[in-house]
């Protein structure tokens, strides 16, 4: 019983004492046996910033009523293509006929009473004339017929007014496009956009002919953005719908979003936008710098000092030196170094000063 339990000890336990006699006779300094390091490489390093954003049209408009009313008529669905001027809904109209109708009796009238001082005015014009009445009496009788001709122009503008706003209870499409959505139906009662109240929305109107991608930057990365740069925008489930866009809008103001500070940027999708949607979230990548088949170590062998960037590398005695390196282009892993290191050379991902802590 004691032999077969003293067996598997024995077999793990003299590889571990032959490794730590090994380890005992290594005379190298611990410091340098315990540093990471890594060989300067060649290879293709692309720095870019990337963003998410969201797909929307570069046109879009909500249509809404300038009277309010009835809903009678829908003509309009979600998917519809339409024509400028086509017709979308039609209000209930029946209260303004009968506003109408009131409107053109009042004018009948005031164009009676009108006529009617017309006519008594001319004669007293005679009268006058032939020193028959006061000019007090005739002048009375202009003063009548001019104002029966002002409420005659009042009962004409108020028919104008209804006719108008019985003209805008049929609504149009305000363009070519796309209908996006439609909130309402028919028989629904719908109100008008003032200026004191944003009304009833009809539809959502879109040119999907044209899109824009909306992205939020950073505030540490907008001053590598500029107008007119081209971005690249990635869609789809595997990032397989692609397409190029172009920065046409930087907004002047930082806002914050998700609780990072930074500003609006709108790009203009061009080309093959078949495979994006409103509403659509996607990935944007802006190229900013490309070095190809260029020296490159790990980003976490770069340090900065009082005197620049620096790498370091092991001197002649096996101490770590800093070296100053120039730094080109970067990516989330790797960074080129232009001037200062060979390839092949080796650096320390640690700084020096923390080994010895």
């Amino acid at each position: 019983m004691t032999s077969t339990l003293t067996l598997p000890v024995l077999r793990f336990a003299v590889p571990g004492l032959l490794l730590l006699l090994a380890g005992c006779g290594d005379n190298t300094p611990r410091a340098e046996r315990e540093t990471p390091v890594a060989p300067a490489e060649r290879r293709d390093i692309r720095e870019e910033i990337r963003l998410s954003g969201d797909i929307a049209p570069a046109f879009q408009v909500e249509i809404k009523p300038e009277v309010g009313g009835k809903l009678r008529e829908v003509h309009a669905e979600s998917g519809q293509q339409v024509k400028e001027g086509e017709l979308l809904f039609v209000i209930d109209d029946s209260d303004l006929q009968i506003e109408r109708a009131s409107a053109q009796v009042e004018i009948d009238g005031a164009r009676v009473t009108v006529e009617k001082l017309a006519g008594n005015l001319g004669r007293a014009r005679e009268l006058f004339e032939a020193k028959l009445i006061s000019k007090e009496v005739y002048e009375n009788l202009d003063a009548d017929h001019r104002l029966a001709e002002n409420a005659l122009q009042r009962a004409q503008r108020r028919l104008e007014t209804v006719d108008d706003r019985i003209t805008k209870t049929r609504v149009p499409a305000p363009a070519d496009g796309t209908i996006l959505s439609v909130p309402v139906i028919a028989g629904q009662i719908v109100v008008p956009a003032v200026s004191v109240n944003a009304g009833t929305t009809l539809a959502t109107l879109a040119d999907l002919s044209s899109l824009i991608v909306d992205a939020h930057v950073n505030q540490l990365d907008i001053g590598k953005v500029q107008l007119g740069d081209t971005v690249e925008v990635l869609g789809g489930a595997d990032d397989s719908d692609t397409a190029d866009a172009k920065i046409t809008f930087i907004a002047p103001l930082a806002t914050t979003k998700n609780n990072v500070k930074g500003f609006t940027a709108e790009a203009v999708l061009g080309g093959d936008t078949s495979g994006f949607r409103p509403g659509m979230t996607v990935a944007i990548r802006l190229p900013l710098a490309t070095a190809t088949n260029a020296v490159s170590v790990p980003l976490g062998a770069v340090f900065e000092t009082r005197q620049g960037r620096v790498v370091y590398v092991r001197g002649a005695d096996g101490a770590p030196e800093p070296r100053p390196v120039e730094v080109g282009a970067t990516d989330l892993f790797h960074a080129e170094i232009r001037s200062g290191l060979q390839e092949g050379e080796s650096v320390l991902l640690q700084r020096p000063d923390d080994l010895e802590s």
